[in-house]
Formats: structure tokens, sequence, C-alpha cells
């Protein structure tokens, strides 16, 4: 006996789910890659508009290519461009934290 197909409702749940699980790789990895790059260096010469501004920075960005990345993709969001994309973003919150220099207060 073969076990009944999915529902169009189970499937909208599971695709929902998985979407919402990519969202949150996208904010957390680069920000965590964000927070480990200043806590190895001490978050030297970082002020507090360095602490609101930069990991704001990081999350909009992150977000932004999620949204571009999921309205572009056809057939929906593909596992290999998006580790791509998170490596990219990584990379791009590690060079915030390391190349942008302090702002005065």
């Amino acid at each position: 006996m073969k076990p009944a197909p999915p529902t169009a409702a189970a499937v909208q749940r599971a695709k929902r789910r998985q979407t919402s699980r990519w969202l949150a790789a996208f904010v957390v990895l680069p920000l965590g890659v964000w927070f480990v790059a200043g806590f190895s260096r001490g978050f030297e010469g970082k002020s507090l508009s360095n602490f609101s501004l930069e990991p704001l920075l990081v999350i909009v960005a992150s977000c932004l290519v999620f949204f571009a990345w999921t309205l572009v993709a056809r057939g929906g969001p593909k596992p290999l461009a998006g580790i791509i994309l998170l490596l990219l973003l990584s990379a791009g919150a590690f060079a915030i934290q390391h190349f942008v220099p302090g702002l005065r207060e």
C-alpha cells in the first residue's frame, strides 16, 4: 500500500519552514562571523557607534541578499547558491569588522 501524497498545505508548511531556516542562517552566520572577528581582536578602536552601526549593516545586507535570492530563484532557492551567498556575506562581515575604522562619538 502506497502512502498518501502530501497535501498542498503540508507542502506550503515545509516550504515556509525551509525559508525561515535559510533566513535565520543568512542573519546568524554573518553576524556571528562579525562578532568572532571582533572578539579575536578585542574590538580594538571600536566605539559605541561601531557596535550599533556595523551589526545593523550586516543584518540589513544579509536580509537584502536573502530576499533578492528568493525572488530571483526559479523553482525555489537552490542550496548551492545559498551556501555561496552565505560565504560571500560572511567574508563581507569579516571585512566590515577589520577594515571599517572606529567612528568618533
